[in-house]
């Protein structure tokens, strides 16, 4: 799989451009059911990874929902399928989920569609042998701040029909969870109010879900400090963090890792994906 296949996006920059084209690269071949639709929009879609190449009948397995980086302007559920076959192995069922992106929606639109795909996997995955009640969901970069903002705002959370205790971990990598995610929309007329919260450290709704928050030691500092900043401020309010900082990685090496079955937060996934009651 190539970048030519997707619908086309501008550069970002060239090691962001590099890594791109990596995680294409080695997702390239690994089955999947493709371009699922959760809603109308044609970005509103979801890859399902299932064990055997769904050809065996499982059920009740766990499930792992995650989400893309690219700064909420780029990316592609397609740079995540390289995490499936460790995963697969458990076994358990990988998705990755396409959003609307900057400047299509606005921050609480793009924010709509995740909420909108964790509805729809609650509905619709036992029909993939998956169970709804062993969920955990993920993210790289943008896509690690939708994981926690989306579990973190707990009234829009229930308002989309995702109850409390639904999730039960967040694993969250490389993200900036002090950083308003509408800043990055290049028309200020749509992005929310400044008195609106709008970044994952804005939200303190009740949650019973473990935070996992990853991130590399080559990161930016600003990256870094937020995941140190963002824990101990989930830790104040009595949730269960676990830090899982990666020696002499940045901010890409640090998900391409992912994809090994050794790989400390692949094994962290693994362990909150199993300890999962039926």
């Amino acid at each position: 799989m190539f970048a030519r296949d997707l619908p086309p996006q501008s550069s970002i920059n060239a090691a962001a451009d590099a890594y791109a084209e990596t995680s294409l690269l080695r997702s390239s071949g690994i089955p999947r059911f493709a371009d699922i639709p959760y809603g109308n929009d044609p970005a509103q879609r979801l890859d399902i990874h299932l064990p055997d190449h769904g050809i065996r009948t499982h059920a009740n397995l766990p499930v792992f929902l995650f989400w893309h980086g690219g700064g909420f302007t780029h990316g592609h559920k397609e740079w995540c399928g390289f995490m499936a076959p460790a995963l697969l192995a458990l076994p358990a069922i990988f998705i990755s989920a396409n959003y609307r992106l900057l400047p299509q929606v606005n921050s609480e639109e793009l924010m709509d569609d995740a909420r909108a795909t964790v509805r729809w996997v609650l509905d619709n995955i036992s029909r993939y042998g998956g169970n709804p009640n062993r969920l955990v969901i993920g993210g790289h970069s943008a896509g690690a701040v939708i994981a926690a903002r989306l579990e973190l705002d707990a009234d829009r959370r229930r308002a989309a029909g995702i109850p409390d205790g639904t999730i039960s971990a967040v694993m969250a990598m490389s993200g900036s969870y002090h950083k308003r995610t509408g800043d990055a929309h290049p028309d200020s007329t749509r992005r929310l109010p400044a008195d609106q919260p709008d970044c994952a450290a804005d939200f303190s709704g009740q949650t019973s879900a473990r935070f996992i928050l990853a991130w590399g030691t080559l990161e930016r500092e600003a990256v870094q400090q937020s995941g140190k900043d963002f824990a101990n401020m989930l830790e104040g309010r009595g949730i269960n963090v676990r830090r899982q900082p990666f020696e002499n990685a940045d901010h890409f090496s640090v998900h391409l890792a992912t994809g090994e079955p050794d790989n400390a937060y692949h094994l962290a996934v693994a362990e909150e994906l199993m300890a999962l009651s039926y």
